[in-house]
């Protein structure tokens, strides 16, 4: 049995920006060798979260989420319920379902176990009947077409997947694989 422990650092209220801005969430990749030295450098840049991709590199993940004070988004696409609990015993804060890649039920059965766990579930989202279903389940949406974001419905917090222009005022967050490093970061920064 996996020892899981209810996450205290909530992804949801670090990307609410309440739209006055667009917070850039570093997408990094478990298969790096300095995965958890980037993390903590990303924290103490500032970052207000991190993703990462976590392929089959889970316990890369877990020392690199367990070193940093920020909410961390695992950002592989989850199916299985015991991959939610796997997650969360790896040291996730939050974790990415796709409305689309099963049934309803089984959405929301997931979406279930991710908030008992005390984590954040991001749905991704293709139409706006599938936004709909998301924020019945009190997920945050994501959403790879920029097109959608005039149909989310309102008092969702939304995450874009990849930036793209006129995301100000309509998405809290952005996941953006081009911040691999402090120093980019922080230009971001400055440029807000």
């Amino acid at each position: 049995m996996l020892d899981v422990t209810p996450s205290i650092r909530s992804f949801a209220q670090a990307i609410d920006r309440q739209r006055q801005g667009v917070e850039h969430i570093p997408l990094l990749d478990a298969g790096r060798s300095d995965l958890a030295d980037l993390m903590r450098a990303l924290d103490e840049a500032e970052a207000a979260a991190l993703a990462v991709k976590v392929g089959a590199d889970l316990e890369r993940f877990a020392q690199g989420a367990r070193s940093v004070n920020v909410p961390v988004l695992r950002a592989d696409e989850i199916a299985e319920e015991y991959r939610v609990y796997e997650s969360r015993a790896a040291g996730a804060d939050a974790v990415v379902l796709r409305a689309g890649a099963v049934p309803a039920e089984l959405l929301a059965r997931l979406a279930r176990a991710v908030s008992s766990t005390h984590m954040t579930p991001c749905i991704v989202c293709a139409t706006a009947e599938e936004m709909a279903q998301a924020a019945g389940l009190r997920a945050v949406i994501a959403v790879e077409d920029p097109a959608l974001l005039s149909k989310v419905p309102p008092r969702t917090l939304i995450l874009a997947l990849s930036a793209a222009a006129g995301l100000r005022g309509h998405a809290d967050a952005v996941l953006d694989a081009d911040l691999s490093d402090p120093q980019a970061f922080r230009r971001i920064l400055e440029e807000e």
